[in-house]
Formats: C-alpha cells, sequence, structure tokens
C-alpha cells in the first residue's frame, strides 16, 4: 500500500512539474537539476531516508507558485520592475496554495515556501533568518542559485562552474547557510560540469 501511495505521490509531483514547464521554458530541467544537487547535499548533511524524500519532491516543486504568475513576467529579458518584482516574489506562497490539496506533499511545504529566505535575513516571503529557515529551503536555496548560475536566465548569462562555485561560497554567511554551502561544494565537486 505504501509504495502504491508513493507511486501516486511521484506521479503527481511529475505532472505538476510537466504543467511548470509549459508555462516556462526549461522549467523541469531546472527542478530535476536542482533536485539532484539538493539530495546529495541533504545525503552530505546526513539527512534521513525520509527526509531526502521529501527533499527531493520539494526541490522538484519549489518554483511551481510560478504558473500561476504572468508570462509576461516569467519571459521578461532584462531585469523586472519592483512591481513585478513583488508580483514574482508571490510564487512562494502561490505555490502552497497550489499544493496545500495533496495531504501527501504536506511535509515539503516549509521548503518550498522558505527557499527564497537568506541566512542573513534579508530573504522572503517572511525573513527568517540563520537555523529558523528549514533546513530543506536552506539547501534548495544552494542548488537553485547554482543552477541559475551554471545554466542561465532570461536575465542573466551562464557562468563556468568554477565562477558559480565561487559565488557560492562568497555568498555563504550572507545568502546562504555557511555549513549548507560546504556540503554543496564539496557534492559539486564531484557532480557539477
Amino acid at each position: 500500500m505504501h509504495e502504491a501511495v508513493d507511486r501516486v505521490v511521484n506521479d503527481t509531483v511529475r505532472a505538476l512539474v510537466r504543467v511548470a514547464a509549459m508555462r516556462e521554458k526549461g522549467a523541469d530541467l531546472h527542478s530535476a537539476r536542482v533536485a539532484v544537487l539538493a539530495v546529495a547535499t541533504g545525503e552530505k548533511l546526513g539527512m534521513s531516508d525520509e527526509e531526502l524524500l521529501h527533499l527531493r519532491r520539494a526541490a522538484e516543486l519549489h518554483d511551481i507558485g510560478k504558473v500561476a504568475i504572468s508570462e509576461n513576467i516569467l519571459g521578461k529579458l532584462g531585469r523586472l520592475s519592483e512591481d513585478e518584482i513583488r508580483i514574482m516574489r508571490q510564487h512562494a506562497t502561490l505555490a502552497l496554495e497550489i499544493l496545500s490539496a495533496v495531504q501527501a506533499l504536506q511535509p515539503t511545504l516549509p521548503s518550498i515556501k522558505h527557499h527564497h529566505e537568506r541566512w542573513d535575513g534579508t530573504g522572503y516571503p517572511d525573513g527568517l533568518t540563520g537555523e529558523q529557515i528549514p533546513l530543506g529551503a536552506r539547501i534548495i536555496a544552494v542548488a537553485e542559485v547554482y543552477d541559475i548560475l551554471r545554466h542561465g536566465a532570461p536575465w542573466k548569462e551562464p557562468l563556468s562552474v568554477e565562477e558559480a562555485k565561487a559565488e557560492i561560497q562568497r555568498c555563504a554567511g550572507t545568502q546562504f547557510d555557511p555549513r549548507v554551502v560546504e556540503a554543496f561544494l564539496q557534492v559539486c565537486d564531484l557532480m557539477c560540469d
């Protein structure tokens, strides 16, 4: 019975990621890469199998709230206006509205909601600081930024592996949890290309 439920939940996650990719080109690939890096980092940090399962699902769905954001904002080249930034930042909480109906995904919600919080408290949506931020969210934050640095975005040209790793290291202690950065960089030395 447990395997059947896991299969249904995993199928639900895949379906939602496909919906996101229909709205934002490459969202499925981004989610997959973030999930792989996040789980490897979580393993390095000693997370349990159950925690890693929730982390994987959260990483795959971290940007699902973007399906409720205008395509004009999602695909805009260049910098967003202040109003557009405010709207884009809503994706973290919009995800909760989308996923709240799936009981099995409830453990993923804190990591999804808080993946844009910053170690120094300057992130969103709640301005959490340090260990107030769920560990899964701290891991997803590093993996997501690395993936954007490496693969680019409408507003950002891609960086080399070394440049991306240097930027992640530079942001340890301000944007990112230093312990997560240390684990991530160890993982990245083995996995990142």
